[in-house]
């Protein structure tokens, strides 16, 4: 249970860090307060697909191997058609710096699929024993 946690641990820690260090650098007027909020967009955005993606898997992991997998996949396809909608709203409606936002979703969408991965390959491991 303690290390099935732990991805979840270590991905919120990251997130901290990075816009802790990105908050610095706001306040102390190295990044323009619009890059600083397309990056905190982005971080948002890919945050609120992790939160989905992770319910998900708990919803799922328990149940069927054939809903598990459905449940996977299904909902990362409507994850990622509901991110790119989002995307294409920002950037088209919203005053941003678009590298900034682009890199920023890219990224944490990448952080955090890694930390899903983590977390999934932690709960087989609890679940089956390490087998």
């Amino acid at each position: 249970m303690k290390n099935e946690k732990l991805p979840i641990i270590t991905g919120t820690l990251g997130t901290f860090i990075i816009l802790s260090v990105l908050s610095i650098l706001y306040l102390t007027s190295i990044i323009s307060s619009i890059f600083y909020k397309s990056v905190l967009t982005g971080v948002i955005i890919s945050l609120l697909n992790f939160i989905i993606g992770i319910s998900s898997i708990k919803f799922s992991i328990k149940r069927s191997q054939k809903l598990f997998l459905i449940v996977l996949w299904g909902g990362l396809l409507i994850r990622l058609i509901l991110i790119l909608s989002i995307v294409v709203y920002v950037l088209i409606f919203l005053e941003i710096t678009k590298a900034g936002f682009i890199f920023s979703v890219f990224f944490f969408y990448i952080f955090y699929l890694i930390v899903e991965i983590f977390y999934l390959n932690s709960r087989r491991i609890n679940q089956f024993g390490g087998q």
